[in-house]
């Protein structure tokens, strides 16, 4: 259908602008699009009351047969919110809210990825309860599961630090890689840390039990006698040591590139000392909570890092990082309508010119 004369008029000055060309029609953005979220889990897209209750939010209610809760902000507002299993730290709020921005975000085309240290067990546990997900990293980077279905290539690529992954109902007491073989020297050499490789493939996790002793002590084997290829990081006021190849940074990175996606592209939702390496696989950075004096430290020295308003205030901290996020994505999908309008009619208007000319 030809363009009405007094909207070629209109449009003709844009023609004046630059050439006759590709460069015309072509996409120009100030700031790269938002394509995908990679959150943390604990402290970030869900909440424990033993933290929120220290910025004043409190838990109205919790029923853990229906796996539900309610809590209620500073000023009154309250979420009903679901309540996610761990085995270790009791059950924790995730908002409907929260379930419904994510759900929001995937409309607009962003993809959303959960990584975490939890042991798989507690991942299966929570999936339901979770938003629906892109893909699912577990234990520190070592387990990822796309649209649903384990991810065997990334794990191959550290399959001689920790073993493989389909043995992974061994013990760790018969386990002979690397990982293992420094698990069982901590056992040996020092008996009074809190050891656990219940359900973990690719890690496990100690506890020094607030003991300055205990930790000093452990810092001296991690000096001393850390195998080549394992590296660790502090959890929840946990070590988790897991392979060098595997860990949240290079989990996100594989991802961004099975999906094709620029580390400017990405966001990074996160709060405490083990997903800095992630944070740094990002372009967007925004912590709905900073629980570790190294998180602390990192957002002072970088200003673009978001930090809430509400930082601290559990699921109505992560609600506003997510509220931000999408409202990035809502604006970014008017200004693809409006660029394809605007390309569209273009391209008329030069095939109108052709033929006048």
């Amino acid at each position: 259908m030809p363009i009405p004369k007094s909207r070629l008029w209109t449009l003709l000055p844009m023609l004046a602008l630059s050439p006759l060309s590709s460069a015309l029609i072509s996409r120009n953005p100030q700031s790269p699009p938002l394509r995908a979220i990679f959150s943390d889990i604990d402290g970030t897209l869900v909440h424990y009351a033993k933290d929120f209750q220290k910025h004043g939010v409190r838990l109205v209610s919790s029923n853990e047969q229906t796996l539900t809760a309610i809590v209620e902000g500073p000023n009154g507002d309250r979420r009903n919110c679901r309540l996610l299993p761990s085995l270790t730290m009791g059950p924790a709020c995730v908002s409907e809210r929260t379930i419904e921005l994510v759900e929001e975000l995937r409309a607009h085309g962003v993809l959303f990825c959960v990584v975490t240290a939890a042991r798989k067990s507690t991942m299966l546990q929570r999936w339901d309860l979770l938003p629906a997900c892109d893909a699912h990293v577990c234990e520190a980077g070592s387990r990822i599961w796309v649209d649903g279905r384990p991810d065997a290539e990334f794990a191959d690529r550290f399959v001689d630090v920790c073993g493989p992954i389909d043995r992974e109902l061994e013990g760790a007491d018969s386990r002979p890689e690397p990982l293992w073989q420094f698990y069982r020297r901590l056992r040996e050499e020092l008996p009074d840390v809190g050891l656990d490789s219940r359900s973990y493939y690719g890690m496990f996790r100690v506890s020094t039990k607030d003991d300055a002793f205990i930790e000093d002590a452990l810092h001296d084997k991690i000096e001393t006698s850390l195998p080549t290829g394992v590296s660790w990081s502090t959890n929840l006021g946990k070590y988790d040591f897991y392979p060098s190849a595997a860990g949240k940074g290079n989990a996100v990175n594989y991802l961004q590139n099975m999906f094709g996606i620029k580390q400017s592209e990405t966001a990074c939702l996160f709060d405490d000392d083990n997903d800095l390496p992630m944070a740094e696989q990002c372009g967007i950075h925004m912590l709905p909570g900073l629980t570790s004096d190294s998180v602390k430290a990192a957002a002072a020295q970088q200003p673009s890092w978001q930090i809430a308003k509400t930082v601290g205030q559990g699921v109505f901290a992560i609600e506003e990082c997510l509220e931000t996020l999408l409202e990035r994505a809502k604006i970014e999908k008017r200004q693809r309508q409006e660029e394809e309008a605007k390309s569209n009619d273009i391209e008329e208007l030069l095939r109108e010119v052709e033929e006048v000319t």
